[in-house]
């Protein structure tokens, strides 16, 4: 069972997914749109990003929804900057749940913001295989 999880979480880093052009290529601009529309919330800018749409039961789907989110989580194989300085340049971030998303460059979760540089990608996973990565 765990090499089977090895192989998913493996499978997940490396596969290409749905390519999503980029966005957001200014940093700059990003963090400007970042403050002025989600005043005072913490901001992290990240390259090489993956949108995670996990594959849950329509019934689970449902209840997240009741709680404001998405069933979408952000990860990002590079951290650029991060404003609270929970995570270092070069840093690999999951985020929580999304609330919004905005022109593909804004993920919003409940804490934070997430400016998402260049290029990206989307991919449906089962949520242990996103959360699984440590």
């Amino acid at each position: 069972m765990a090499d089977a999880n090895i192989e998913k979480i493996s499978d997940f880093l490396s596969s290409e997914g749905e390519a999503i052009p980029s966005a957001c290529d200014d940093e700059v601009a990003g963090i400007a749109l970042a403050q002025k529309l989600y005043p005072g919330k913490p901001y992290c800018s990240v390259r090489q990003w993956v949108l995670v749409d996990l594959d849950i039961s329509d019934d689970k789907k449902a209840l997240v929804a009741e709680q404001g989110f998405r069933p979408i989580l952000l990860y990002a194989h590079a951290v650029v900057n991060d404003s609270a300085c929970r995570f270092s340049p070069g840093d690999w971030v999951r985020s929580t749940l999304l609330v919004d998303l905005k022109s593909n460059c804004l993920f919003e979760t409940r804490n934070s913001v997430y400016i998402l540089l260049g290029a990206g990608s989307r991919k449906t996973v089962e949520p242990a295989v996103v959360t699984g990565i440590f």
